[in-house]
């Protein structure tokens, strides 16, 4: 309309309203094609969360676990992975146990064995990374649970008291994928097998 006010004021032309009126829904259907576009491109390749491990800090190891329960046999596979701030693997650890299958419970326990794995190796301060969160959040809260689960917790908690640096946080399994393959490998073992030169063929694939 402002537009062709000032057509009409300063070119002395007079646009027919009917143009005008088609140029604007024109104008309107092109912004809102170009509006669409703009959406589609910020979205493609945005993450739909953490999907690559990251390591540690400087001087600081990172041990990751995972269980991997056979609820046919009552096994559980136990898997655990420590690198370092390069993100070299350290030490692996596999192992099969029987037990109740219980998700929780199986992966409370590998929790607990990666710690006393790394004071075994001698190593102090650890961030520990698992991708149960349940357990993750119980080990974080401060509440007291007397279950089977919560009595390993409170070991898990105290075990950490002692190292000079010690932290667990949630990751997802995409994360973890090193230390899941660990504990499925873990369920063909019939003796704990930990490594501390070489690293376990079934692992190797994801090294590359």
């Amino acid at each position: 309309m402002w537009r062709r006010r000032n057509v009409f004021l300063f070119e002395g032309k007079f646009e027919n309203p009917s143009r005008i009126v088609q140029a604007a829904l024109q104008s309107t259907k092109d912004f809102k094609e170009a509006n669409d576009r703009v959406k589609v491109d910020l979205t493609i390749g945005r993450p739909t969360g953490l999907t690559t491990w990251r390591p540690p800090p400087l001087n600081i190891y990172k041990a990751n676990w995972d269980a991997s329960v056979d609820r046919v046999h009552s096994r559980m596979g136990v898997g655990v992975v420590i690198r370092n701030w390069e993100g070299r693997v350290t030490a692996t650890l596999r192992s099969s146990r029987c037990i109740f299958p219980d998700a929780k419970l199986a992966e409370a326990m590998v929790a607990l064995r990666a710690i006393l794995l790394c004071k075994q190796i001698g190593i102090s301060r650890v961030m520990l990374e698992g991708d149960a969160l349940n357990v993750v959040k119980d080990i974080n809260s401060e509440a007291k649970d007397w279950s089977s689960v919560g009595l390993i917790i409170q070991d898990i908690k105290a075990e950490l008291q002692n190292l000079e640096y010690g932290s667990v946080d949630y990751i997802s399994r995409n994360s973890n994928c090193m230390a899941h393959c660990l504990a499925k490998d873990a369920l063909k073992l019939s003796q704990e097998s930990i490594t501390m030169e070489g690293i376990p063929l079934c692992i190797q694939h994801l090294l590359n």
